[in-house]
């Protein structure tokens, strides 16, 4: 029985099909030559407009009666930030972000022909990719499958009118059930909005920070090819060593694009998300709505997420310096090994994904903003307990 072997090609444009159709539904497929502004992506601007004002008029009615609406309020303004951060982005970087997948396509197409070994990883890491994609596509469905489910499970079995989100329709009076129906209604749709648009800027991010991988791979074998050409003394030596060169040159021009593309939206996700974890850990202390269980779900893996794709990429910079150190240097003649010490002093200052061009984003990042989360919880219980 004959194995069916996937194109690496296939794979990718798989990949890039599913994201595309995603982004799609929010109005947002950027990555399209000559994207431009659709009916949809004027609905979800609407959205988002109606979110800010309604919620508004909402905390200024209620502000005096019960301030700490304002930090329940508050908890979704993360999310809602992040998602107007990666829209412009995406709007605004229409070109480059197409750009960047057209080339990835045209790497794929290039390396697919070079034999089974580059086939082998860049299968790998679509594969990779896939099941990062899977992972927060449920995180997000549990997020969208809970509140939906948990308001409907609250309003007929304990006949109790919980909210998805955190405003309310001027006017409209939420105590009739046609006004509870059509405030849930609009909710409903600000949510869902939200979490596709979310959902499709993190898959652009998930697959273009995911080929750093590939990357590295690739290196490995060029390195490998190399190693075996400067033993036989064959004379494709010099044009292997070149090749090499010319990777790792790309590989830092990507990692440097990648950086100017996702720098708000990186420095946009990491502060946000922490500020909405405290306010949502806050209202869980309260115990004024029960969907913030589901949301902190999300603020956390918001966080943890890019910090753990930033980690990703400071390891294949770690693993790139290693596998020029593995060149059999002394089986080039002097003017190859001359090329050599350019490549190695040029690798000891890899490219970082930073967040606000300050802080690596890396999982001690994150750790050391869960401690700062943390510290300010521990202010929060103490706080509780004064009151009490």
């Amino acid at each position: 029985m004959s194995i069916k072997h996937i194109r690496p090609t296939a794979s990718f444009a798989k990949l890039v099909k599913t994201v595309r159709f995603i982004s799609s539904l929010v109005g947002a497929d950027v990555s399209t030559e000559n994207y431009q502004v659709n009916i949809i992506t004027i609905i979800v601007i609407i959205c988002i407009i109606m979110y800010f004002i309604f919620t508004a008029t909402t905390v200024a009615s209620v502000f005096s009666e019960n301030w700490t609406y304002l930090l329940e309020a508050s908890c979704m303004l993360g999310s809602v930030l992040q998602g107007i951060t990666k829209l412009i982005s995406g709007i605004s970087r229409t070109n480059e972000v197409s750009g960047m997948r057209l080339e990835l396509e045209e790497l794929y197409r290039v390396y697919e022909t070079k034999g089974e070994s580059y086939c082998k990883v860049m299968n790998a890491c679509c594969e990779r990719v896939w099941q990062l994609i899977k992972m927060v596509g449920l995180i997000y469905g549990a997020a969208i499958v809970g509140n939906l489910l948990l308001t409907s499970f609250m309003l007929f079995f304990t006949n109790q009118k919980i909210y998805i989100m955190h405003f309310f329709i001027p006017g409209v009076d939420v105590e009739t059930s046609f006004g509870y129906l059509l405030t849930t209604a609009l909710h409903s749709l600000c949510f869902l909005a939200g979490c596709f648009g979310l959902f499709g800027g993190d898959l652009f991010f998930l697959i273009y920070l995911g080929q750093p991988e590939l990357f590295r791979d690739i290196l490995i074998l060029k390195v490998h090819e190399l190693n075996e050409a400067a033993a036989q003394k064959d004379n494709k030596t010099e044009s292997l060593l070149i090749s090499i060169i010319e990777w790792h040159q790309y590989y830092t021009d990507y990692n440097e694009r990648c950086n100017e593309i996702f720098y708000y939206i990186i420095t946009m996700q990491i502060l946000t998300s922490g500020v909405s974890i405290v306010f949502t850990m806050y209202i869980i202390l309260m115990g004024d709505w029960p969907g913030a269980y589901l949301y902190i779900l999300i603020a956390l893996s918001s966080l943890y997420l890019y910090c753990i794709i930033g980690t990703n990429i400071q390891t294949c910079n770690e693993t790139f310096f290693e596998e020029l150190y593995n060149i059999n240097w002394y089986e080039l003649d002097v003017k190859e090994r001359k090329l050599m010490i350019l490549v190695l002093m040029k690798s000891q200052n890899p490219s970082e994904i930073k967040i606000g061009g300050v802080l690596p984003l890396s999982v001690q990042t994150a750790l050391q903003i869960t401690k700062t989360i943390y510290g300010i919880f521990t202010m929060m219980l103490g706080f509780l307990d004064e009151e009490q």
